[in-house]
């Protein structure tokens, strides 16, 4: 999960609920939920959402806290990202060309 877009996506969800303009929230939530790589971005999101609409006039004043809860909470359930391997192709610490005639003997 992409931590600066989600931390993005929420503040642009608090500013919609300071200007009571429900209509954006939900539409960054659907841009959101339709572009996330994984579940747990989808869940995440909605819990979010949920807590920002039946919070928000008790929130208002401790937006920082909850924007920073909310990262903290993406980023514990959001785990580690798998790294990609090489395809044999080499690397980038000079690894083998895979046999396809770009080494030194003919």
């Amino acid at each position: 999960m992409e931590t600066f877009t989600f931390m993005i996506a929420i503040l642009i969800m608090m500013m919609a609920v300071q200007f009571n303009q429900n209509w954006l929230i939900f539409a960054v939530v659907a841009l959101m939920v339709l572009t996330a790589r994984d579940f747990t971005t989808t869940v995440i999101l909605i819990i979010a959402t949920g807590v920002l609409l039946y919070g928000k006039d008790l929130l208002m004043q401790y937006w920082p806290f909850v924007l920073f809860g909310l990262v903290i909470l993406a980023v514990a359930l959001g785990g580690k990202q798998k790294q990609p391997e090489t395809g044999g192709y080499g690397d980038m610490f000079g690894g083998d060309m895979g046999g396809l005639g770009f080494g030194g003997g003919y």
